[in-house]
């Protein structure tokens, strides 16, 4: 299986930082096994890559995965103001999970789960790489990144000004807040409870 090293993502470090994100003088975020790199407005928009060592395809479904051969591994991991530990999950939206969960398999994934309403919200697929769980949602569009899910050691502690009201998370036990888009993000960001 491959395992996913870096997310890239079109955001700026002050932003994260004003959330009690921790980017280091580069702009990575470190996260558990994987590194978030703040690449700045400059570069796009949202996730711009999904960095993976023993990538087996290239742009699965017209997603950026890319290999991760220069890419080191990620620092050790650090204290992060908000308490923030690893990134859970990513979500992708597509119009067709069956075709996108496929391509990220045969970009080296390893499809875990699917399923469909009324056990999920959507119709949906698991896909792990390495540390990282792809969450593929069915609805309206091309494939794209949308946004990424960060597990917090506490998550009333890190309620922010830009943080949202926590609710039950799909998964039973947990609870999940969004970062509003006052934060100035340009990617959908939730924290979770472990």
């Amino acid at each position: 299986m491959a395992a996913a090293r870096e997310l890239t993502i079109a955001d700026e470090p002050a932003a994260w930082a004003a959330l009690g994100f921790a980017p280091d003088a580069a702009g990575v975020v470190a996260l558990g096994d994987l590194r978030v790199r703040l690449a700045g407005r400059a570069a796009g928009e949202g996730v711009v890559a999904l960095a993976v060592d023993g990538l087996a395809g290239a742009r699965a479904d017209g997603l950026p995965v890319v290999p991760a051969a220069a890419i080191a591994p990620a620092p050790a991991a650090h204290a992060h103001p908000n308490g923030a530990l690893a990134v859970d999950h990513v979500v992708v939206l597509t119009d067709d999970r069956d075709r996108t969960a496929g391509a990220l398999a045969g970009a080296g994934g390893d499809v875990r789960r699917r399923g469909r309403p009324p056990e999920l919200p959507a119709p949906m697929a698991f896909v792990r790489f390495g540390p990282l769980i792809v969450e593929v949602a069915e609805a309206a569009g091309p494939p794209r990144f949308w946004g990424l899910t960060v597990t917090v050691a506490d998550l009333a502690a890190a309620a922010g000004p830009h943080l949202g009201p926590a609710r039950a998370a799909v998964q039973p036990g947990r609870r999940i807040a969004t970062v509003q888009r006052d934060a100035g993000l340009s990617v959908a960001l939730a924290l979770m409870s472990p």
